[in-house]
């Protein structure tokens, strides 16, 4: 689902994870799940709305520090059932969504990995980098009322690729 934007896998998955955890198979039951689960991680759900799986309705929100930190979560030993989170991702110049971005001297390219979406006016790049000091760092970049949806990879590409570049303690 990660890897390649799969919507439909990530449309159910919320509905899957409502009748793992005794909630209806709905989108209001995936939604109260999905929220329950990210509360109990210790994540801040405050300002989140979760419409839908695929994040393709516009009444979705969630904060880059929702985000971030749902990486970072992923990433923690005590998390191991988390770690499809961060494998899924996409490698930048390699695999997924990430394939065709980040040209072979791009300094982002194979240490990137990150989950991308894109809908009209609405750019985003979430991830994780390992930075020149070996640190796995995670970050997440959102951009609201695009005119340029190339321009805007473009830019979401090139901050990560200086996360990456980061030797900065």
């Amino acid at each position: 689902m990660l890897t390649y934007s799969d919507n439909d896998i990530a449309e159910a998955l919320p509905w899957h994870t409502a009748r793992a955890t005794g909630y209806p198979a709905s989108f209001a039951g995936g939604r109260a799940a999905v929220t329950a689960r990210l509360e109990r991680l210790g994540l801040p759900v405050s300002g989140a709305h979760l419409a839908d799986g695929s994040g393709l309705d516009r009444a979705d929100k969630v904060s880059a520090g929702l985000l971030a930190r749902l990486l970072a979560r992923a990433a923690s030993p005590d998390q191991p059932a988390l770690r499809p989170v961060l494998t899924g991702l996409p490698v930048a110049g390699f695999t997924g969504t990430l394939r065709d971005r980040y040209g072979k001297e791009a300094v982002g390219r194979g240490v990137v990995r990150a989950k991308t979406g894109t809908l009209y006016g609405v750019n985003t790049l979430a991830g994780t980098v390992v930075d020149a000091y070996g640190r796995l760092l995670t970050f997440a970049f959102l951009t609201n009322g695009s005119t340029d949806p190339a321009a805007a990879q473009r830019v979401l590409d090139r901050l990560a690729s200086a996360v990456a570049n980061c030797g900065c303690r």
